[in-house]
This record gives C-alpha cells, structure tokens and sequence, in this order.
C-alpha cells in the first residue's frame, strides 16, 4: 500500500470524527451564511447548460429561497464586522513584537526601535494586496464566528509567477472548514490537516508543474477543451514522525507534506513545512477536538423558530391582501378578474347578493410581529450586536462611563477574542519563521538585528482595540488614583509634595499610552528625556545663581554709601 492510499485512510478517519459537525454546519450556512461556498451542500446546486458550459447558481440566490426572516444573516455579519474590527483592524498595526519572555530585562531604545521597524515591515507585507492577508483574515473570522471553526493557510513564496519572493515572501488562503479533516495533538492544538480540494487541469498545471501530474491530468490542461476539467487533489500536512517511508526525508522540517490527485492515487509532491502552515481559529473550540462552537449554533432552535413564524406571518399577511374566494356551487370553473375597474358579469344574483367572497379569517399579523421582534432580540444579544452598538446608541455618555463600558465590551468578547489572537500569533510565528530564513535579520539587511538582540528570540503580543479594551479597567484605575492624589493635595497642601513623590509620572504615561494605543513614536528615548532633564537643570542652576549674583550686587551697592562714610570719619579722626 502506497503513501497515497495510507494518506486516504487518514482522510477517512478523520472524515469520521467530523461527520458529527456537518449537519450545524449545514443549517448555519442555510440560515446564516448564505453565501458560503457551494462545497457546503455536499456536492449539490449544480446545473449544466449545452451553451455556457457548468453554469452554478449563486449559493446566495439559491439559499436565500428559503430565509423568510435574514435577522441571523444580519447578525452574524454584524459580529463578524465587529470581531474584525477589535481583533484585527486593517488600519492599525494590531501587534507588537517582544523579546524572549515576559521576565527578559526592558529591551533598549535601539531594541525598542528595531521591534518597531520589524513590526512596520511585517503588517506592509501582510496588508499587500498580493499578500492577500486580509481578505482571507476576513474570510476566517466570518467563518469562525458562523461556523465556529476558521481556517486560514499561509505558504511560502517560492516563486510564485508575477510576485518577488523579496517583496512578498509569503501569502495566505482562506480554506472552507468543509475541505479540511483536521487532527489534534495532546494539548488540543491542531497538527494535522488534511484538505480536499478541487482545482481544473490548467490551474494544476500551473501551481504544481505539469510534469508533476498524471498522465490523464496533463493531457487535460494540454487540451483547450478539456483544461477546465476539475480534478480532485488531496493535501496532507501530518507530524514529519508519522510519515513512514518519507519521514528521513527533509528531516530538519517538523510537518511532512504530500500533494496527490484523488483518482489517480497518483503523489504529485511530497515536501514539508517548518512550521505549520493551517492556522485554525476558533470561537469556542470544543475539548479534545479540532473543531469549534459559534454563537449561531447555540441559538440555532431560535432562529428556526423565526423562520417559521416568518413564514406563517407572511403567509397570513398575504392572506389579508389577497384572500382566498369562495364561489357559488357550478362557478368553479369561470375565473374572476380581479384587476381594479376590472367587470365580472354573472357574479351578483337577483337579490343582489355576491357569488365569489372572500374567506377572511381574523388573520392577525402584527401579534405574530410582536413575538419574532421578541426572538430577533435574543438573536441580537446572543450574538453581541448589542454590546456594538452601546456607543451608538448613547453617544452623551462621560468619560468614566465609556470606560465601563469599553471595560464590559473587552470581558465579554475577550474568551472568543482570545482564541483568535492566538491564531493571528500563529500567523506571525510563522511568518517571521519564513523571513528569519530568507536572510531577513543577518547583517547587512535592512531588518538586521541590533547586536544586543542577536540569538534572542522574538514573541509576539496582541495590541489591538481588543487587547486594549481588557485593560481599560488598569485605565480607570489610573484615573481614580490620580483623581484622589489631586483631592489630597488639594485638601491638604504641605502633603501634596509627599503624595506626588509616589507617583511614578514616567511609568503612568507609559501605561496611559500602551493601553490607549498611541504609538511608541510620541514619547522620546530614555536618554533624550535625560539630556533635556539635565539641560533644564543646568538652566535652573545658572539662572539660581544669576539671581543670588543680581542679590549679591544690589546689597554690595547699599552699602556702599556706609563704607565710604566710615572710611571718611576714620581719616578725619586720623589727622
């Protein structure tokens, strides 16, 4: 048995252990994501045209058939929104980097500022459009927060045509969750994917080089006709200890990684990784498996609910406008006109009494509407737009008050936030990985490590409005402390120099601007604020004495007139 056939074993496995998960994900994309990928009905939707080749109805429009009320849709797209924004913000550089652990010494000004420039340097090339970060970023958190599980894939540029390896050293992919059989490790991190994916024979051909492929496969892309065949590929990414004959192969890299076609069992390439290139995000990952829980899901009985009353109240408001009829017996078949000013002879009998009337029946829709504003509500606070739209809703609020309020916003998205920073860290592990080996800190680069950080390793910290959000309560505290040493010194001022000599100003402002987020750039080095401090110094040195020389000359100058008076008297007295 071949590598191939053991890889589909594995696929098989682990297909097993996920089947639990289809059927909420089925129902969360149909009631809540639409327009997820087609994959997601489990290969149905597809409808041939002798014109136009495959043409595939948009997921979206075929889905949306059967939404009778989109307050899901809206909502989990609204909280999607809302957890990129705090998380991962496209317009603010959301991490820091760090050295070694939390117990390392302060790193230097110079360390300081090589961080920055590493950190500057890392969101330019993540945010490069060729880099395609963030539209796989904004893919995986949707998905995560609908589905409970994103999944993002980022790869080495090796050559990619068109793209420099220098500029763009990596890019990234966002893969549908139903593509991916994923595995665990002891400590419930992911250590193994395995991906099924389609691709047609020309993009095959493409990516991994037609004389890699099959026979069948490279004939397909050599064909005009037939090169926009699909053809199914597998992709297996396991620990390099588990990868039987090739585990000798590329021993230095941690991952074993083969490429194979389906039908063909044919191994198109087998390679391997440093570091581990799914990253997988999650809202509430479930314990002891790879896969995790969304808000939708735990609501899924109401949001059902809402469709069917949305349904019945449609129903019954359609029943209100145009009513059903009932007819004289042996009238069934004439067909009433029922357009305005339209005229129906034959339909008022000699007592002028109606032949067709409608059959109304109380219907009530506004009672209906009562009760699913009722489970829109629910909706709304289980998937947190509430909490987004505290600000909004009362934009008079003081300070303090929005404080409490960012404070309460950072506690309750703070343990699904969690999870998906660690993802993000992931992320950048990786990519400075990828950077470190390129050459991007030996010297000479432009990235080259100051000589005190050589051989140190280098961390990463989330610092984004979420991260920022946790520690709005250190913030208020801050303000509450400075608030009552100000009322102390005011009450009480021969005390007001021993309250402010407790007060570390430097380190107060430090926090203020690390939890504000404002950046490092504002506040001057250490040995710049000690240059200007002794400066000011010397200046109140020199003009101290100044004044006690101006003290010195006025009271020499008054006592003048008394000297020379004495030195007088003494020489008259003398002759």
């Amino acid at each position: 048995m071949g590598i191939v056939d053991d890889l589909m074993q594995l696929q098989a496995r682990l297909a097993y252990e996920r089947a639990q998960w289809e059927d909420a994900w089925q129902d969360c994309v149909n009631l809540a994501m639409p327009y997820a990928s087609h994959r997601y009905d489990f290969g149905g939707g597809t409808v041939q045209s002798s014109l136009t080749g495959i043409a595939r109805e948009p997921a979206a429009a075929r889905r949306s058939k059967e939404i009778y009320d989109g307050e899901a849709v809206w909502a989990s797209e609204r909280l999607a929104g809302g957890v990129e924004s705090t998380v991962s913000p496209r317009s603010q550089k959301w991490q820091d980097f760090v050295l070694d652990g939390p117990f390392s010494p302060d790193p230097t000004d110079v360390e300081e500022e090589w961080l920055d420039r590493l950190r500057d340097y890392n969101f330019g090339v993540r945010y490069d459009a060729r880099c395609n970060f963030a539209l796989a970023n904004q893919k995986a958190i949707r998905s995560a927060v609908t589905l409970g599980t994103g999944v993002l894939y980022s790869e080495e540029n090796l050559g990619r045509k068109g793209i420099d390896p220098v500029r763009v050293p990596f890019f990234y992919r966002f893969v549908p969750v139903i593509e991916c059989y994923l595995g665990i490790d002891a400590y419930d991190d992911v250590d193994r994917c395995v991906r099924i994916s389609e691709m047609t024979a020309s993009g095959a051909a493409a990516y991994f080089g037609a004389d890699n492929l099959s026979q069948k496969v490279r004939d397909a892309a050599k064909d005009l006709k037939r090169s926009q065949d699909t053809f199914t590929f597998i992709h297996a990414v396991i620990p390099r200890d588990e990868a039987g004959d090739y585990k000798a192969k590329r021993a230095g890299m941690a991952y074993a990684s083969f490429w194979a076609e389906v039908e063909t069992r044919h191994l198109i390439r087998d390679s391997g990784f440093f570091t581990f290139p799914y990253q997988v995000m999650w809202w509430d990952q479930v314990d002891n498996s790879p896969y995790g829980q969304s808000p939708i899901m735990s609501i899924l009985g109401d949001v059902k609910m809402l469709q069917a009353m949305s349904k019945s109240a449609l129903q019954a408001a359609q029943q209100m406008v145009k009513p059903p009829l009932a007819t004289m017996a042996g009238m069934y078949n004439q067909r009433l006109n029922l357009n305005p000013g339209a005229v129906n002879p034959g339909y008022i009998d000699d007592a002028g009494r109606m032949k067709a009337q409608p059959i109304i029946t109380n219907q009530n829709p506004s009672f209906a509407e009562n009760l699913m504003e009722l489970k829109r509500q629910g909706i709304r606070r289980s998937t947190y737009v509430d909490l987004f739209q505290t600000l909004v809703q009362n934009p008079n609020m003081t300070a303090t008050e929005a404080i409490i309020r960012a404070n309460e916003k950072g506690e309750l998205l703070g343990p699904a936030g969690a999870k998906i920073e660690a993802a993000h860290s992931k992320c950048t592990e990786r990519e400075i990985d990828i950077i470190q080996r390129k050459g991007a800190f030996d010297s000479g680069s432009p990235l080259a490590a100051p000589d005190d950080a050589v051989g140190r390793s280098v961390g990463v910290r989330s610092t984004g409005p979420l991260a920022r959000l946790r520690r709005m309560q250190e913030l208020q505290g801050v303000e509450s402390v400075m608030q009552m040493a100000g009322m102390f010194a005011q009450y009480s001022p021969e005390a007001a120099a021993d309250v402010m000599d407790r007060i570390d100003h430097d380190e107060t402002l430090e926090i203020a601007r690390e939890v504000r987020g404002a950046p490092r750039k504002m506040f001057r080095t250490d040995e710049e604020v000690a240059e200007r401090r002794q400066a000011r110094v010397q200046q109140q040195e020199q003009a101290a004495s100044v004044q006690m020389m101006e003290q010195m000359a006025g009271a020499a100058g008054k006592a003048t007139p008394a000297i020379q008076a004495a030195l007088q008297a003494n020489q008259v007295a003398a002759a």
